[in-house]
């Protein structure tokens, strides 16, 4: 039976059509690789801590000793890359990490029994373009990530949700942010420059008054944080380095007297870090920095203001340093020794119960048993000095394996 000519007509149209599909080359996916690891810790306190995980702060009292296990800093995170053909001619790439250091099921104080059930935090959750020219990268990043002062963290096993020198030293902050970025290379050097716009933080949380949780004074200022940084790298065979400059402001509006006066205040902070291969068998990293009213931003020892309620204040200016040795016998084993220290102006802070000093010093040995399983033991003595004369301090034992996938 003959067919219809409309039929005859559609087939006309779509064949065409069909090969014009299966010529069309396959949409880009992205290439997803998940990370993390498995890390359990154990804790033995000699002395009063005030988070029993972590030699940070020496609790001004001392209460007796403790002992602790945990596996809240596990980790899980998922990179993506992807080059697609897309308008902007730019490579993607993107990043999300949590682990399990939020806090407890059961509140800040909760039992023993629920204590070991964490809460999971967001670390990083940013997105990449980046566009390349010759040995020149220009790269956009939009999301959160780590903040630009002081980058550097510490090696070490067991302090891994909260890096080493944490307080004595070492600055971090993790924020939502716009970062643009230059790497160039040239031979065996290269440069790296980059700014950003960061939402603001602060220290401040009563939410019951003018400071409420997302409106510190940084926020109501109703100006960003700003940061930059440049960096100068070289290699040369098994030696090398990193040597960078950072800074960071910050406008703060501070309310007194139940938000009838305003004091206006301007934050900053300078940071150094230096990263060197001396050879392939010893490392050697550390940071120094000088602020003014900016410790709480970058979770310093230290008070960012003194004032109060009721009364105008001044910002507190604060310095700190770390340095670490990092030497690699074999492939298998390596040794870990460093010293940390913050201090702010004791001509500022003037209450007997806040810091004026914080010192680590940290030895450590970690044995890398295959490519995916490590294992290590350090020790921490930790010094914090309150008011002119009340000096306290307090060790640490800590024990971890990691399984790193």
């Amino acid at each position: 039976m003959n067919a219809p000519k409309p039929l005859f007509a559609a087939l006309l149209v779509a064949l065409p059509l069909l090969g014009a599909a299966q010529d069309k080359p396959p949409e880009a996916k992205p290439t997803i690789t998940p990370y993390g690891f498995v890390l359990l810790n154990a804790y033995m306190n000699q002395g009063t801590f005030v988070a029993k995980d972590y030699p940070g702060q020496v609790a001004a009292t001392d209460v007796g000793d403790a002992f602790l296990m945990s596996a809240r800093q596990s980790r899980f995170g998922i990179r993506l890359a992807l080059k697609d053909d897309n308008w902007t001619g730019a490579e993607l790439s993107g990043v999300i990490e949590f682990d399990f250091n939020a806090g407890q099921l059961a509140g800040a104080n909760a039992a023993s029994i629920n204590w070991y059930n964490g809460l999971m935090r967001l670390r990083l959750a940013a997105a990449t373009a980046a566009w390349k020219f010759g040995d020149s990268t220009f790269s956009v990043l939009a999301g959160q990530e780590y903040g630009l002062v002081n980058p550097l963290f510490a090696e070490s096993l067991n302090y891994a949700a909260t890096p080493l020198f944490w307080q004595a030293g070492n600055l971090w902050r993790r924020s939502p942010q716009i970062r643009l970025a230059y790497n160039g290379k040239f031979g065996n050097m290269g440069l790296l420059l980059q700014g950003a716009v960061l939402s603001p933080a602060d220290g401040f949380t009563d939410d019951t008054g003018p400071h409420g949780i997302d409106y510190g004074p940084g926020n109501a200022s109703g100006i960003p944080d700003l940061e930059a940084r440049a960096a100068f790298n070289a290699k040369f065979g098994d030696v090398g380095g990193t040597v960078g400059v950072s800074y960071h402001t910050e406008q703060r509006t501070y309310n007194v007297g139940s938000a009838t006066v305003e004091d206006e205040e301007t934050t900053s902070l300078i940071g150094v870090d230096v990263d060197l291969a001396i050879t392939k068998y010893l490392q050697v990293k550390g940071e120094f920095y000088s602020g003014s009213g900016s410790d709480d931003t970058y979770a310093g020892p230290m008070p960012a203001y003194t004032g109060s309620a009721t009364a105008v204040g001044d910002l507190v200016d604060t310095t700190g340093y770390w340095v670490q040795a990092i030497v690699k016998p074999t492939p298998m084993f390596t040794l870990i020794g460093g010293y940390g220290y913050a201090e702010g102006d004791d001509a500022v802070i003037t209450s007997a119960t806040a810091r004026e000093k914080n010192t680590q010093l940290a030895f450590g040995a970690i044995v890398n048993a295959g490519k995916y399983w490590r294992f290590g033991v350090e020790y921490v003595m930790t010094t914090s000095t309150y008011g002119d004369a009340n000096e306290v301090d307090a060790s640490q034992i800590a024990l971890g394996s990691q399984f790193r996938f």
